[in-house]
């Protein structure tokens, strides 16, 4: 009788054993399930907005591409550069689309709503940064060239305004070192545009270049080239957050 206790408790014993080694070697699989959903749910949102879309083309080269083509296409490199790093991207658009209520009666009044649609996108992410992509044009002198950073300078809470410089020159920064076309080019601080009326988050407007110089509507037209610049707009980023970039991507002169 106590042999037979006996060899039941073995038996309970060596099954217990036997769990616990069942449950201990699933432990580094649940540790690495927490530790991945820990870092999403404290990964960086960056917002990206390539601007115009749908009735709104934008500038226009002489070849006939609008601004807002190449406006995605650069945001979209921005998109893949960030992601490659953790980075969670919110996008205003992913294609060809108007944003705002499209059935105003007024070609204005499409711009202002599909604006205003857009801050309110940014309030509502509350990422980190929100950085605007566009091109520029200035038709009066063909021979102006060369990318530009723009922050709010007011109003709004100066805690934000002084961030969104700090967002700017960085980016700024990058931009001039990797182009190298002699450009002197800085920030500079807005006050008249929509976008930038009581910022909630840091954020810049990148004009990527201008559609009305030729030769450099030649090279935002090619995707070779919209990748650079998307990397330099990056790597300014990256800057700004403190996060600075273990590889950065080789100086080019767009002067040919």
């Amino acid at each position: 009788m106590v042999l037979r206790n006996y060899n039941k408790t073995i038996k309970r014993l060596s099954l217990l054993v036997i769990a616990v080694l069942v449950l201990l070697s699933f432990q580094p699989v649940y540790d690495g399930v927490v530790t991945r959903v820990e870092r999403l749910t404290s990964t960086d949102i960056l917002l990206l907005d390539p601007g115009h879309g749908g009735m709104d083309g934008g500038a226009q080269s002489a070849a006939g591409v609008s601004e807002k083509d190449i406006n995605l296409a650069i945001a979209m490199y921005v998109k893949e550069f960030a992601e490659a790093d953790g980075w969670k991207v919110v996008m205003t658009r992913e294609k060809d689309i108007a944003l705002g209520d499209t059935g105003s009666k007024t070609i204005r009044g499409k711009k202002t709503a599909d604006l205003i649609a857009r801050k309110q996108m940014i309030k509502e992410v509350a990422p980190i940064a929100a950085i605007s992509i566009h091109l520029n044009s200035f038709k009066q002198d063909r021979s102006v060239r060369g990318a530009q950073t723009f922050f709010p300078s007011g109003p709004g809470e100066q805690v934000v305004l002084d961030e969104s410089k700090k967002l700017a020159e960085a980016i700024q920064d990058r931009l001039v070192t990797g182009i190298a076309d002699g450009s002197e080019r800085v920030a500079l601080g807005k006050r008249d545009v929509l976008m930038f009326k009581n910022p909630t988050v840091p954020m810049a407007i990148v004009e990527c270049g201008f559609l009305s110089n030729e030769s450099e509507a030649k090279l935002l037209e090619d995707p070779e080239y919209q990748k650079k610049i998307a990397r330099y707009i990056y790597e300014g980023i990256m800057i700004y957050s403190g996060k600075e970039p273990i590889e950065r991507f080789e100086t080019i002169d767009s002067r040919g």
